[in-house]
């Protein structure tokens, strides 16, 4: 079966399209997310305005097995359940600014690793000076919670080298978290 192309879109001066990578529990999905152009796709997750179902253009999704490697599966167009995306981040080089103020007072980075499912991802929790791994996941609200500076490999696939990225958005209860001695 011949896959169709992706349905060609009129991109008005107020949209774009953004490249986005996204993990489940058994796959990694990459392609493009079609959103106006004032969206931050980055945390686009994280707010009131998050569809049911993402739909993703120019789709490639790579099932993860402890076997062989398949070839990634493509769609011109895949719709993926929000509630089934464990993590996500922008796809490499794209990246928007960051979500937080560097020179903030007040603040540290405490090295975390999180493991979502076959993925392992280490980084940075962005936390204040006052407060710990405990009372930050024990406060922390949001569905999703951000890993800066963050690389991803796979356990299962060793020939998945790893990619990294400004953020990578965590969904919490999806996740084991370790932590490096915090100061």
């Amino acid at each position: 079966m011949t896959i169709p192309p992706a349905p060609q879109h009129k991109i008005g001066d107020d949209e774009k399209l953004t490249p986005i990578m996204l993990y489940t529990s058994h796959s990694m999905i990459w392609g493009q997310v079609f959103s106006k152009q004032a969206i931050r796709v980055s945390t686009w997750l994280l707010t009131d305005m998050v569809p049911t179902y993402l739909k993703i253009y120019d789709a490639q999704q790579l099932i993860i097995n402890s076997g062989q490697t398949i070839a990634p599966i493509k769609a011109p167009v895949l719709y993926l359940q929000i509630k089934n995306i464990n993590a996500y981040h922008l796809m490499p080089p794209i990246t928007e600014t960051l979500d937080y103020d560097p020179s903030e007072p007040n603040r540290k980075m405490v090295p975390t690793t999180a493991m979502v499912g076959y993925f392992r991802f280490e980084g940075f929790s962005r936390m204040a000076t006052f407060t710990d791994m405990d009372n930050y996941l024990s406060s922390a609200k949001a569905e999703y919670i951000p890993l800066y500076e963050a690389k991803m490999t796979c356990q299962v696939m060793p020939s998945i080298k790893g990619m990294q990225s400004p953020t990578v958005y965590i969904r919490q209860h999806r996740a084991i978290f370790t932590v490096q001695e915090e100061n």
